[in-house]
């Protein structure tokens, strides 16, 4: 059976690291949506792979494909990819022909874009163009990688947003966009990647009856239309999507992913933050800081209220969750399991108005006792009873199974039910 890892909460949940240690029984792992704005941090081995735009599976030697619905910075990608191979020779990835690119006017739009934006509208973007890029696809504009094989259209359509963005860029006091320049950048990007681009019938014919894992990125809390509009990603993240991302029309089960406690990049509602202490505790005892922004993360408990929402978006048929080791030596942790006494049916979560008022009570949450060092987990026999509690808990008030428990960064820290 296909299957698609989903991150539930804002991001950051460790997908990467489960899209690695599942990958062995797939044989194409897929990148349906998001850009370069995306990270994943695998450990294998005590070697760390840092990837953006590579899906993990790659790092078993896994075939890898990159879909339609992703927007592919071309320079970055090169970059990752020729680092990759420093560590894992000869990858096999593909490239849809569709994929739109970003190029430099896109970030330098995304920069005057958030630097409009006044105190806490600000979204916080990585500045990677992202946003733009999907601008220019919904708008018609986008150079996509079939275009790089013909220079005419390159220069028809390079015309045409020069026309479009020149008014913006100057006002703004960036440079216009310089048409030569980027005909001769696209030039030497073909050079470098034509022989990993194929159309969408390459991957259905060549993976048809073969299992298929779908890499998501971000969380379901930034889908462009789920999520807390507007503090989201200019993608759908959702599972619903894929078949529009990838191309590929196969049945899937989704595995939804947590972390034990939640965390957040930007500006943006988030219910259960800790300004105190114990958020900067986790922040540094989890390594809270983004794979690509470096940006310290907000953290807070763990929200049972929005992973609800989540599952029911996302049709999640089973759970994994993350980073338990984190919260080993906390005195007491907490669960929020309703809003104000509110339940997940009876908020709007794509309303941020709303859920900047909310004001969560002591009733809201739930209390656990710590559960120690999980160094010697072997198995779930190993499990300190406090944590069997915890997860025990999250269960059923999901009323989904949680089947994959990680305790640490590194592939062999995982524990399968």
């Amino acid at each position: 059976m296909n299957k698609s890892i989903i991150g539930l909460q804002w991001g950051d949940e460790g997908k990467g690291k489960i899209v690695d240690f599942l990958s062995k029984q797939f044989d194409l792992v897929v990148r349906y949506q998001g850009g370069n704005n995306a990270g994943h941090t695998v450990i294998v081995d005590d070697v760390t792979y840092k990837l953006n735009l590579i899906p993990s599976g790659a790092i078993r030697g896994k075939s890898c494909f990159l879909g339609q619905g992703v927007i592919l910075d071309p320079e970055h990608f090169i970059n990752e990819l020729n680092s990759f191979k420093r560590k894992i020779p000869n990858p096999v990835i593909y490239l849809s022909s569709n994929i739109s690119l970003i190029l430099d006017y896109h970030k330098k739009l995304d920069k005057i874009n958030e630097s409009i934006l006044i105190g806490e509208s600000k979204i916080g973007t990585t500045a990677k163009g992202i946003g733009p890029a999907y601008q220019d696809k919904i708008g018609r504009k986008s150079i996509k990688l079939h275009d790089l094989g013909n220079e005419k259209n390159i220069e028809d359509k390079l015309h045409n947003i020069k026309e479009f963005y020149d008014p913006i860029l100057l006002k703004f006091g960036e440079e216009p966009v310089n048409i030569q320049a980027n005909k001769s950048f696209l030039s030497k990007i073909y050079e470098d990647i034509s022989g990993l681009i194929v159309d969408n019938n390459f991957i259905n014919e060549n993976f048809n009856n073969k299992n298929i894992l779908f890499e998501g990125a971000q969380g379901a809390l930034l889908d462009l239309d789920h999520g807390s509009y507007p503090f989201v990603t200019s993608s759908n993240t959702i599972s619903t999507y894929i078949p529009i991302g990838s191309s590929i029309n196969s049945s899937f089960e989704t595995l939804g992913i947590f972390k034990a406690y939640a965390t957040r990049v930007g500006n943006g509602p988030f219910p259960t933050e800790l300004n105190n202490s114990i958020g900067n505790y986790m922040a540094e005892k989890g390594f809270e800081y983004g794979t690509v922004t470096k940006r310290k993360r907000r953290c807070g408990w763990l929200d049972l209220v929005s992973l609800k929402y989540s599952c029911k978006i996302n049709n999640v048929k089973e759970l994994c969750i993350t980073k338990v080791d984190v919260l080993n030596e906390l005195d007491q942790i907490k669960i929020c399991k309703s809003y104000e006494g509110k339940l997940f049916n009876e908020i709007n979560f794509s309303d941020s108005s709303i859920l900047d008022k909310l004001k969560l009570n002591e009733e809201d949450f739930v209390i656990f006792e710590k559960w120690g060092d999980l160094s010697f987990l072997k198995s779930m026999e190993d499990m300190p009873l406090q944590l069997k509690k915890f997860i025990n808990f999250i269960e059923d008030y999901l009323e989904i199974p949680i089947n994959l428990i990680s305790f640490g960064p590194d592939r062999k820290e995982t524990i399968v039910k």
